[in-house]
């Protein structure tokens, strides 16, 4: 009985919608043993003893045993299921993770080193949010270092910014380590209770999305373009998950712009998400860059 009550004070210091009500009796020790949860199509995380549908209806089934995370992914899976499973796992970084996959364009794969699942789902809900978006967004993300880029193509702000060691450190000791002008031209975001990444500054010498002169609130304003700011929290997403720098390309169309067509870009993805800190203290400083026409966006 000793033994059962002290597994039930270690879990009540876990994060309880990780394991369920179930796992928080005496008999549900079996399931702190092994614990399955499933994720609906909006992102609801639900525990298996309080299923609405059949359990394949699901696009997203998670079960834990010891320090070995095994997910299923089915062809049903949508970006808002995804998004839900990144943030879900991030926390489990010294799980091996295995993936089992119906989604094409996602492998099945297992991974000993968390975040490369981490990025692997979170390259296949950039995906599914361009693909039924198709014209405005092609992109790809990948972790900085495993960039390809040649550097007279990056403003000084990236390249600066790329050499900072900062993702790992508390957050006032990151942010002391930046430099005004090396910002300037950067968005600055932080991770909200219902993880979401929300806006907090504004890039200086932005030319998208437009802010009229008069606007009393310009973070309102950029706020009201909600398919681009969607587009803008997955790869947000994979590095606060990663706790590393990041490396988007592509092309993007603008709306209000008179050139219709596709704009290439590039952006950094800079993350200050110390496993040491509370979330609600985790910032992401992003820099996006229109390469022809060497100006900056949100």
């Amino acid at each position: 009985m000793q033994f059962v009550q002290k597994i039930m004070a270690a879990q009540s210091a876990l994060p309880a919608l990780f394991f369920g009500a179930d796992a928080l009796s005496e008999t549900g020790l079996e399931n702190w043993m092994r614990l399955t949860i499933y994720i609906d199509k909006n992102g609801q995380i639900i525990s298996a003893n309080k299923l609405r549908m059949p359990a394949r209806n699901y696009p997203v089934c998670i079960e834990k045993q010891n320090r070995k995370l095994r997910i299923f992914i089915s062809k049903k899976i949508t970006t808002d299921a995804l998004l839900a499973l990144i943030n879900h796992i991030r926390i489990l970084k010294d799980s091996s993770m295995e993936l089992v996959s119906e989604l094409p364009g996602l492998d099945s794969d297992i991974f000993e080193e968390a975040n490369y699942c981490f990025l692997r789902l979170g390259q296949a809900c950039l995906a599914l949010f361009e693909a039924a978006r198709k014209g405005k967004f092609l992109s790809h993300v990948d972790f900085w270092e495993e960039a390809t880029d040649d550097a007279d193509q990056l403003p000084f702000e990236i390249t600066n910014l790329t050499r900072l060691k900062i993702a790992h450190l508390d957050t006032p000791t990151a942010l002391a380590q930046l430099l005004q002008n090396e910002t300037a031209n950067a968005a600055f975001y932080h991770f909200t209770a219902d993880h979401h990444l929300a806006l907090m500054k504004l890039p200086e010498n932005m030319v998208h999305p437009p802010i009229p002169e008069e606007a009393t609130d310009p973070l309102k304003v950029a706020n009201a373009e909600e398919t681009y700011l969607g587009w803008l929290q997955i790869p947000g997403h994979i590095a606060i998950a990663t706790a590393q720098p990041l490396h988007q390309f592509g092309h993007i169309q603008l709306g209000g712009w008179p050139d219709t067509g596709m704009h290439p870009f590039i952006k950094l993805l800079l993350p200050i998400a110390s496993e040491f800190e509370r979330p609600k203290n985790y910032r992401l400083i992003t820099v996006t860059y229109l390469i022809h026409q060497k100006a900056y966006i949100l």
